[in-house]
């Protein structure tokens, strides 16, 4: 039975770190039923709506981690291709990649220390000035907010941790640790909510997850992070030739992402009102569930990409990635198909259920868009791997569109026309991608195939940068 059970798993692409990135996000499919009983049991729908609209106005910190996160990844990758871990958490190989490693790790915890501060002075009191202007709606928020903002600050200086720790392939590891925090980090707020604290209970929730998260890193990985604190001796990564050509296009199609992707509950929130923002944000937050969850099985693959397009292992490479993402899709499309098969069963033993949501057809038309964002996704997930960015002005381009959409169908069709909106920029921008892709992937790699990537500070000529979409 266990060697059936195996050969199943291996069949569905489900390794160690594929299983517990699932598990967490499954587990959200069966910990989120509860905390939405939770929600409608405990909070109005007024203190619903500030819930999921602080959490549109928090992603603002896009514009500051910039998908600088996701070069590490790619950068330490490269690196980690030279080396390996000792029993006791140091890294060991070739001395030169080490040093670039160490390197790239100090620039990057460096750069997050003053983005985090950055956020907190101009998010937090940008934020506090939109939700002044636009109401209040007899609820004291104003501490939740601050608490919020905080901890989002915390989270985003230590995000650069992560981001060496996956670019390092310890994606298994870090996989089952966010399945247990995402377990205790629900039943700290299920507390919370049924303590009766209110609009506080997703802050007080924070400061649970910042001082788990930063503690794990603490206790856990504190001797490879100490090695961050030796200067680089044999070798060292130039931000201004290697980081910046790259960076500074993906700050700007990360940027962008916002306008795609993060825009909406803050919108339905100004022009619909606090309650419909509730149930927009509860209904997108169930369909991006189903995303992340199917994202996994690509998601996961990232170092492993890296890793071969620098031994150059093409069939490999496109082996694992139309495997992973045949995969990948599959569980999206079943994944949203079940969750629309949910909501009518779930309306049963929940009756106050569809009247927090916002809707079949706006579940439906925010289904489909995320059906085409993982495609999407997908692709720029392979492009990451030969560090490069063709989807700038592919990104630019697909937020304003999906920005002007939004606000053009919110004001005669409300949330419905926001989603109708979501769903349309995206099947437009689809082509172009698909276009790009096919194009820029056998470019990079004739390139590659001519030059050395293991050169320190070696970039392809007239090559772009990755992105995030």
């Amino acid at each position: 039975m266990i060697n059936l059970l195996k050969a199943v798993f291996r069949f569905a692409g489900i390794d160690r770190a594929v299983f517990f990135s699932n598990a967490a996000q499954v587990m959200r499919l069966v910990t989120g039923p509860i905390s939405m009983a939770l929600v409608l049991r405990y909070l109005t729908p007024e203190i619903q709506g500030y819930f999921y609209t602080f959490s549109g106005i928090v992603a603002m910190q896009i514009f500051l981690e910039m998908g600088f996160s996701q070069n590490i990844l790619q950068f330490a990758s490269f690196e980690f291709a030279k080396l390996n871990f000792t029993p006791r958490k140091t890294l060991e190989g070739d001395l030169v990649a080490r040093s670039r490693l160490m390197s790239l790790g100090r620039l990057a915890f460096a750069y997050y220390a003053v983005a985090a501060l950055v956020f907190l002075v101009v998010v937090g009191i940008g934020g506090h000035i939109f939700f002044s202007i636009s109401g209040s709606h007899g609820i004291a928020w104003q501490g939740a907010w601050w608490t919020i903002v905080i901890c989002a600050s915390v989270s985003l200086a230590v995000n650069p941790a992560w981001a060496l720790l996956e670019g390092c392939n310890r994606v298994a590891t870090l996989a089952q640790f966010r399945f247990w925090s995402t377990l205790a980090g629900f039943l700290v707020n299920a507390i919370l909510l049924m303590a009766g604290a209110g609009i506080y209970a997703s802050a007080l929730g924070s400061v649970f997850t910042n001082l788990l998260s930063v503690g794990y890193l603490l206790i856990c990985w504190h001797p490879f992070f100490r090695q961050f604190l030796q200067s680089p001796r044999h070798g060292t990564i130039s931000w201004r030739h290697e980081i910046w050509p790259f960076q500074w296009r993906i700050a700007v199609s990360w940027m962008s992402g916002y306008f795609i992707f993060d825009i909406m509950n803050p919108v339905a929130f100004y022009f619909c009102g606090a309650a419909e923002a509730g149930r927009f944000g509860m209904s997108f937050q169930l369909v991006r569930t189903v995303l992340n969850v199917a994202t996994s099985w690509i998601y996961t693959k990232c170092p492993r990409f890296g890793m071969l397009v620098a031994a150059r292992k093409w069939k490999e490479l496109d082996s694992l990635w139309r495997r992973s993402t045949a995969q990948a899709f599959l569980a999206c499309v079943l994944g949203m198909i079940l969750l629309m098969a949910f909501i009518p069963v779930a309306g049963h033993f929940l009756p106050q259920l569809p009247r927090r949501l916002a809707g079949v057809w706006v579940m439906a038309w925010l289904g489909g868009a995320e059906a085409v964002h993982l495609l999407i996704h997908a692709m720029v997930i392979e492009v990451h791997a030969y560090r490069r960015e063709p989807f700038m002005w592919w990104s630019v381009i697909c937020g304003a569109l999906t920005a002007a959409l939004i606000v053009l169908l919110v004001r005669p069709w409300g949330v419905y026309g926001e989603a109708v909106g979501y769903a349309l920029a995206l099947g437009i921008m689809f082509i172009p991608a698909l276009k790009i892709y096919l194009t820029k992937r056998l470019e990079y790699r004739r390139l590659a195939d001519d030059m050395d990537y293991h050169q320190p500070g070696e970039v392809l000529p007239g090559a772009e940068s990755p992105c995030v979409i």
